[in-house]
């Protein structure tokens, strides 16, 4: 033990924020976004994004202007979306309104279908600060792993070494993978940096979720 007159303080260094909120009344918005993404799967191609991705497999993605239709129920998911990352910017950044006000938060966004077995590799987000999910319809409850997203440490020297000393650190100094199933309703946002999967989907129903890469740009010279 040290002794009494023993000081010392400890940094959160390198920690990786990540914020969860959740939308309130999201039963009745769900239900009308479901409606919604899945009349729009059944287009076909016309609203799917056209680049193939081998990270992908057994999930229909759209394109990524989700955020600029005007259906209600996006509008009043993306004035959500918006006030959770104005928040979680301004917090981490220590920015007043008067800066907040010349902030101009730009997105892409996209809604994912995803079918019996489908899956996301490892991958991130280029070319943005922020990245987010939002659950819209979980699908069935099953297995943990069912659709999982799992988020991977990037400190990729991190776990060289484990003992007892390092094993058992708790948020914010936790090391190795973290895992989350999601909630209907729940938002997840995290820094597009942060490589993340998400595991192959077991339900029948489908598993429909939103997901965005946001940037941002100040609207007038500081």
């Amino acid at each position: 033990m040290p002794p009494q007159d023993f000081r010392a303080s400890i940094h959160p260094l390198y920690a990786v924020p990540l914020l969860e909120a959740h939308m309130p009344d999201a039963a009745r918005v769900n239900r009308e976004l479901a409606e919604l993404f899945l009349a729009l799967e059944a287009e076909g191609d016309r609203h799917r994004d056209p680049t193939p991705r081998d990270t992908q497999n057994g999930l229909f993605e759209s394109n990524f202007y989700l955020h600029q239709r005007q259906e209600p129920a996006v509008r009043e998911l993306f004035a959500f979306i918006d006030q959770a990352l104005y928040m979680l910017v301004q917090s981490l950044n220590g920015y007043s309104d008067a800066q907040m006000a010349n902030i101009e938060l730009e997105m892409h966004s996209w809604f994912h279908v995803t079918r019996t077995n489908g899956f996301q590799g490892l991958h991130d987000h280029p070319n943005a600060s922020w990245s987010a999910i939002y659950c819209v319809d979980p699908g069935d409850p099953g297995p943990a792993y069912s659709g999982a997203v799992r988020f991977h440490d990037p400190r990729v020297a991190a776990s060289m070494h484990r003992d007892p000393g390092n094993e058992n650190m708790q948020v914010p100094y936790r090391l190795s993978s973290w895992q989350l199933n999601h909630k209907a309703g729940q938002l997840i946002a995290f820094p597009s940096y942060l490589l993340h999967e998400v595991f192959p989907y077991a339900g029948q129903r489908p598993r429909i979720i939103v997901a965005l890469n946001s940037w941002c740009r100040w609207k007038a010279a500081r």
